[in-house]
Protein backbone atom coordinates (compact mmCIF):
# COMPACT_ATOMS: atom_id res chain seq x y z
CA UNK A 1 0.00 0.00 0.00
CA UNK A 2 1.60 3.78 -0.74
CA UNK A 3 1.98 5.83 2.13
CA UNK A 4 -0.89 8.54 1.82
CA UNK A 5 2.11 11.47 1.55
CA UNK A 6 3.55 9.69 -1.75
CA UNK A 7 -0.26 9.55 -2.96
CA UNK A 8 -0.82 11.56 -5.78
CA UNK A 9 -4.61 12.00 -5.36
CA UNK A 10 -4.33 12.55 -1.30
CA UNK A 11 -1.36 15.49 -2.50
CA UNK A 12 -3.99 16.77 -4.70
CA UNK A 13 -6.66 17.14 -1.63
CA UNK A 14 -3.94 18.28 0.89
CA UNK A 15 -3.24 21.37 -1.80
CA UNK A 16 -6.87 21.99 -2.74
CA UNK A 17 -7.64 22.08 0.89
CA UNK A 18 -4.72 24.32 1.77
CA UNK A 19 -6.07 26.83 -0.66
CA UNK A 20 -9.50 26.39 0.45
CA UNK A 21 -7.82 27.82 3.67
CA UNK A 22 -6.14 30.50 2.39
CA UNK A 23 -9.14 31.32 0.19
CA UNK A 24 -11.70 31.40 3.02
CA UNK A 25 -9.27 33.02 5.63
CA UNK A 26 -8.61 35.52 2.72
CA UNK A 27 -12.43 36.40 2.54
CA UNK A 28 -12.71 36.78 6.23
CA UNK A 29 -9.89 39.23 6.53
CA UNK A 30 -11.16 41.88 3.37
CA UNK A 31 -14.25 42.06 5.36
CA UNK A 32 -15.98 39.58 2.50
CA UNK A 33 -17.57 37.32 5.16
CA UNK A 34 -17.94 39.55 8.46
CA UNK A 35 -17.71 37.94 12.04
CA UNK A 36 -21.23 35.82 13.50
CA UNK A 37 -22.16 35.09 9.39
CA UNK A 38 -22.83 31.86 8.37
CA UNK A 39 -20.35 29.54 6.49
CA UNK A 40 -22.03 27.18 3.67
CA UNK A 41 -20.08 24.53 2.34
CA UNK A 42 -22.20 24.94 -1.09
CA UNK A 43 -21.69 28.68 -1.40
CA UNK A 44 -18.25 28.24 -0.85
CA UNK A 45 -17.53 25.33 -2.86
CA UNK A 46 -18.37 27.69 -5.91
CA UNK A 47 -16.88 30.25 -4.95
CA UNK A 48 -13.95 29.08 -4.97
CA UNK A 49 -14.28 26.20 -7.75
CA UNK A 50 -13.44 23.07 -4.97
CA UNK A 51 -15.86 20.40 -3.63
CA UNK A 52 -17.20 20.41 -0.48
CA UNK A 53 -14.44 18.20 0.97
CA UNK A 54 -11.74 20.86 0.82
CA UNK A 55 -13.84 23.58 1.91
CA UNK A 56 -14.68 21.21 4.90
CA UNK A 57 -11.10 20.56 5.90
CA UNK A 58 -10.27 24.22 5.55
CA UNK A 59 -13.05 25.37 7.89
CA UNK A 60 -12.05 22.60 10.27
CA UNK A 61 -8.66 24.33 10.36
CA UNK A 62 -9.92 28.01 10.93
CA UNK A 63 -11.92 26.61 13.78
CA UNK A 64 -9.46 25.34 15.37
CA UNK A 65 -7.08 28.87 14.55
CA UNK A 66 -9.52 30.60 16.45
CA UNK A 67 -11.43 32.39 13.00
CA UNK A 68 -14.86 30.06 12.91
CA UNK A 69 -17.03 27.85 15.38
CA UNK A 70 -18.59 24.72 15.04
CA UNK A 71 -22.41 24.94 16.17
CA UNK A 72 -24.80 22.65 16.86
CA UNK A 73 -27.69 22.44 14.54
CA UNK A 74 -26.24 25.76 12.85
CA UNK A 75 -22.73 24.74 11.39
CA UNK A 76 -19.63 26.25 10.83
CA UNK A 77 -19.82 30.33 11.65
CA UNK A 78 -17.36 33.31 11.51
CA UNK A 79 -16.42 33.39 15.17
CA UNK A 80 -16.73 37.07 16.75
CA UNK A 81 -14.57 37.39 19.53
CA UNK A 82 -15.60 36.83 22.89
CA UNK A 83 -15.04 38.44 26.23
CA UNK A 84 -12.59 35.54 27.38
CA UNK A 85 -10.73 35.63 24.57
CA UNK A 86 -10.73 39.84 24.19
CA UNK A 87 -9.14 40.01 27.74
CA UNK A 88 -6.71 37.03 26.87
CA UNK A 89 -5.46 39.50 23.70
CA UNK A 90 -4.98 43.04 24.90
CA UNK A 91 -3.37 41.37 28.17
CA UNK A 92 -0.90 40.05 25.40
CA UNK A 93 -1.05 43.55 23.93
CA UNK A 94 0.05 45.33 26.98
CA UNK A 95 3.19 42.98 27.39
CA UNK A 96 4.08 43.08 23.87
CA UNK A 97 3.33 46.77 23.45
CA UNK A 98 5.45 47.88 27.09
CA UNK A 99 8.51 45.92 25.80
CA UNK A 100 7.97 47.52 21.86
CA UNK A 101 8.08 51.01 23.54
CA UNK A 102 10.93 50.45 25.64
CA UNK A 103 13.32 49.36 22.87
CA UNK A 104 11.71 51.74 20.56
CA UNK A 105 12.81 54.81 22.48
CA UNK A 106 16.55 53.94 22.54
CA UNK A 107 16.33 53.18 18.46
CA UNK A 108 14.17 56.23 17.74
CA UNK A 109 15.16 58.79 14.69
CA UNK A 110 13.39 61.64 12.71
CA UNK A 111 12.49 59.76 10.12
CA UNK A 112 10.84 56.95 12.33
CA UNK A 113 8.99 60.31 13.98
CA UNK A 114 7.86 61.35 10.91
CA UNK A 115 6.80 58.06 9.98
CA UNK A 116 4.94 57.90 13.28
CA UNK A 117 3.15 61.32 12.83
CA UNK A 118 2.11 60.38 9.55
CA UNK A 119 0.16 57.51 10.69
CA UNK A 120 -0.98 59.17 13.80
CA UNK A 121 -2.30 61.86 11.45
CA UNK A 122 -4.34 59.45 9.32
CA UNK A 123 -6.00 57.71 12.83
CA UNK A 124 -6.76 61.55 13.80
CA UNK A 125 -8.26 62.21 10.48
CA UNK A 126 -10.85 59.17 11.08
CA UNK A 127 -11.77 60.18 13.79
CA UNK A 128 -14.20 62.27 12.39
CA UNK A 129 -15.84 59.76 10.11
CA UNK A 130 -18.10 56.85 11.07
CA UNK A 131 -16.22 54.23 12.72
CA UNK A 132 -14.96 51.09 10.70
CA UNK A 133 -12.00 48.30 10.29
CA UNK A 134 -10.32 51.00 8.51
CA UNK A 135 -9.86 52.42 11.80
CA UNK A 136 -8.85 49.70 13.31
CA UNK A 137 -6.26 48.92 10.66
CA UNK A 138 -4.72 52.94 11.23
CA UNK A 139 -4.53 52.37 14.33
CA UNK A 140 -2.75 48.53 14.31
CA UNK A 141 -0.58 50.36 11.60
CA UNK A 142 0.78 52.95 14.58
CA UNK A 143 1.50 50.24 16.90
CA UNK A 144 3.15 47.84 14.04
CA UNK A 145 5.33 50.44 13.05
CA UNK A 146 6.74 51.03 17.34
CA UNK A 147 7.68 47.23 17.27
CA UNK A 148 9.22 48.02 13.70
CA UNK A 149 11.31 50.58 15.12
CA UNK A 150 11.72 48.44 17.86
CA UNK A 151 14.09 46.41 15.54
CA UNK A 152 12.45 42.83 16.82
CA UNK A 153 10.88 41.05 13.84
CA UNK A 154 9.49 38.28 16.72
CA UNK A 155 7.74 41.12 18.45
CA UNK A 156 6.24 42.75 15.37
CA UNK A 157 4.81 39.13 13.91
CA UNK A 158 3.59 38.63 17.09
CA UNK A 159 1.70 41.62 17.74
CA UNK A 160 0.47 41.60 14.21
CA UNK A 161 -1.00 38.19 14.62
CA UNK A 162 -2.55 39.69 17.59
CA UNK A 163 -3.97 42.66 16.27
CA UNK A 164 -5.21 40.64 13.24
CA UNK A 165 -7.57 38.50 15.71
CA UNK A 166 -8.36 41.86 17.51
CA UNK A 167 -9.71 43.35 14.08
CA UNK A 168 -10.95 41.28 12.15
CA UNK A 169 -13.41 38.82 14.73
CA UNK A 170 -14.48 42.21 15.67
CA UNK A 171 -18.43 44.20 14.61
CA UNK A 172 -17.81 47.74 13.70
CA UNK A 173 -21.22 49.03 14.23
CA UNK A 174 -23.32 51.77 16.18
CA UNK A 175 -22.38 50.67 19.55
CA UNK A 176 -18.93 51.73 19.56
CA UNK A 177 -18.53 54.95 22.20
CA UNK A 178 -17.73 57.96 19.14
CA UNK A 179 -15.44 59.48 21.91
CA UNK A 180 -13.07 57.21 22.20
CA UNK A 181 -11.65 57.56 18.96
CA UNK A 182 -10.78 60.98 19.52
CA UNK A 183 -9.28 60.15 23.29
CA UNK A 184 -7.34 57.40 21.87
CA UNK A 185 -5.60 59.94 19.13
CA UNK A 186 -4.82 61.99 21.95
CA UNK A 187 -3.09 59.36 23.90
CA UNK A 188 -1.15 58.10 20.48
CA UNK A 189 0.59 62.02 20.42
CA UNK A 190 1.22 62.17 24.01
CA UNK A 191 2.86 58.80 23.57
CA UNK A 192 4.71 60.19 20.42
CA UNK A 193 6.03 62.75 22.49
CA UNK A 194 7.05 60.90 25.53
CA UNK A 195 9.13 58.52 23.01
CA UNK A 196 10.28 61.66 21.48
CA UNK A 197 11.82 62.89 24.62
CA UNK A 198 12.99 59.50 25.40
CA UNK A 199 11.28 59.37 28.51
CA UNK A 200 11.06 55.42 28.62
CA UNK A 201 8.96 55.63 32.07
CA UNK A 202 6.46 57.56 30.95
CA UNK A 203 6.15 56.19 27.30
CA UNK A 204 5.53 52.99 28.54
CA UNK A 205 3.16 54.31 31.57
CA UNK A 206 1.08 55.76 28.15
CA UNK A 207 1.05 52.95 26.09
CA UNK A 208 -0.29 50.71 28.91
CA UNK A 209 -2.85 53.44 30.21
CA UNK A 210 -3.67 53.53 26.40
CA UNK A 211 -4.45 49.39 25.95
CA UNK A 212 -5.85 49.27 29.36
CA UNK A 213 -9.19 51.79 28.19
CA UNK A 214 -8.79 50.17 24.82
CA UNK A 215 -9.68 46.92 26.51
CA UNK A 216 -12.35 48.49 29.05
CA UNK A 217 -13.54 49.86 25.31
CA UNK A 218 -13.78 46.23 23.81
CA UNK A 219 -15.64 44.61 26.81
CA UNK A 220 -17.87 47.28 27.29
CA UNK A 221 -18.83 46.82 24.24
CA UNK A 222 -19.02 42.79 23.74
CA UNK A 223 -21.14 42.96 27.03
CA UNK A 224 -23.77 44.96 25.75
CA UNK A 225 -24.25 42.88 22.82
CA UNK A 226 -24.56 40.22 24.70
CA UNK A 227 -26.94 41.65 26.64
CA UNK A 228 -28.66 42.79 23.20
CA UNK A 229 -28.77 39.24 22.12
CA UNK A 230 -30.12 37.41 25.29
CA UNK A 231 -33.04 39.89 25.15
CA UNK A 232 -33.62 38.95 21.91
CA UNK A 233 -33.53 35.33 22.60
CA UNK A 234 -36.37 36.09 25.41
CA UNK A 235 -38.62 38.19 23.62
CA UNK A 236 -38.41 35.07 20.61
CA UNK A 237 -39.27 32.29 22.81
CA UNK A 238 -42.31 34.70 24.14
CA UNK A 239 -43.43 35.17 21.15
CA UNK A 240 -43.20 32.03 19.87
Amino acid sequence: MAHPLRNPKSRGLENLSARAYLEIKALILRNEIMPGQKLHHQELSERLGVSRTPVREALTRLVQEGYASLLPNRGFICKEIGMQEAEELYELREALEAFAVEKAVGRLDGSAVERLQKKMELYGNDTQKRFTRERLIYDQNIHLEIAAIASNETLKRTLGQVFERIIFKRKTDSLYDPARGVIAHREHLRLLEAMHRRNVDEAVRIIRNHIQEGKTNVLSDLKRRKEIRDFQIVESRTSS
